[in-house]
Formats: structure tokens, C-alpha cells, sequence
């Protein structure tokens, strides 16, 4: 891929990978790493998509890259993700209730965190989500289920 191509890919979608990463692995600098190391492999390999899936073949490579990472022996399996080094990458415009929810979805296991994200946070669907975290549509639609009702019974637990 040509090296504008992949410059103008980072402007567009830096931040919602970065974002992404963060509610998927839980700490600012793996994050950052996976972000980074996402458009290395841009830059290193030929990769032609339409432009209307720049997006979802982003999100699915850097889903990637975060499972891999989580797999890694080489990580700590201890994240804090009580410190607030994510929230300050994911507040903007937030209301304080949003706020709530959002700490609340960051603390839920990324089996469900991860679905919810994209749907919620990101707007893809179902079948976009199927593909990015290469699980069935049915798959999808029991996390988000699933991690929904965990999510509105903690925050009840909290008023």
C-alpha cells in the first residue's frame, strides 16, 4: 500500500482503533502498540479494499492484533482498568451518566465488551461485527444480550 494511502487511513480511523484497542486490551500503551503496529503491516504489505470497508478491515485487523497480544506470554495478565489512563482516550464528550455506563462496560469481560463496543460506540452491525471478531451473527447477538443485562445489573447495584 502506498505510503499516502496509509498516511490518509491513520487521519481517518487512528482515533477508533485507538479507542477500540483500549476497550478491547485495557491499557493506553498496548493500545497504542496494536494501533501502530496495525499500519506497519499496512505499509509493508499490498493490501487492496474498497473504500467502503476501510473501516471494518481496520477494526478486524486490529481485533487481531489484540487477540494475539492477549494470547501473548509476554503480557501481564494483571490490567488495571480501575487507573484512569483509558477513560482520559474515551471521555470526550461524555455525560456523566455515559460515563458510568462506560466504566462499567470497560469492567465487563472482552468476550461481551468488545461486541458491545463496536455496536454501541462504533455503529457497525451484527454481520460487520461477525466478521471483524470472526464469530457467527448468533455469537454477536448473545454478547451483546449477554453483556447488556450484566451491564444494567451492576448499574442498578450502583444506585
Amino acid at each position: 500500500m502506498r505510503n499516502e494511502e496509509v498516511v490518509r487511513l491513520f487521519k481517518q480511523f487512528a482515533d477508533d482503533l485507538y479507542r477500540f484497542a483500549i476497550s478491547y486490551v485495557g491499557t493506553k500503551h498496548d493500545a497504542e502498540d496494536i494501533v501502530q503496529e496495525v499500519f506497519l503491516k499496512l505499509l509493508s504489505k499490498h493490501v487492496l479494499f474498497e473504500k467502503k470497508i476501510e473501516k471494518a478491515y481496520l477494526m478486524t485487523m486490529t481485533a487481531n492484533q489484540c487477540k494475539d497480544l492477549l494470547k501473548s506470554s509476554a503480557r501481564k495478565t494483571n490490567v488495571d482498568l480501575d487507573s484512569s489512563e483509558w477513560q482520559l482516550a474515551c471521555y470526550d464528550g461524555f455525560s456523566e451518566r455515559n460515563k458510568d455506563v462506560f466504566d462499567e462496560l470497560m469492567r465487563l469481560e472482552d468476550t461481551y465488551r468488545a461486541p458491545i463496543f463496536l455496536f454501541y460506540y462504533e455503529g457497525f452491525s451484527y454481520k460487520e461485527i461477525s466478521r471483524i471478531l470472526k464469530i457467527s451473527e448468533s455469537a454477536v447477538a448473545m454478547r451483546i444480550k449477554r453483556g447488556k443485562e450484566q451491564l444494567r445489573f451492576r448499574l442498578e447495584e450502583e444506585t
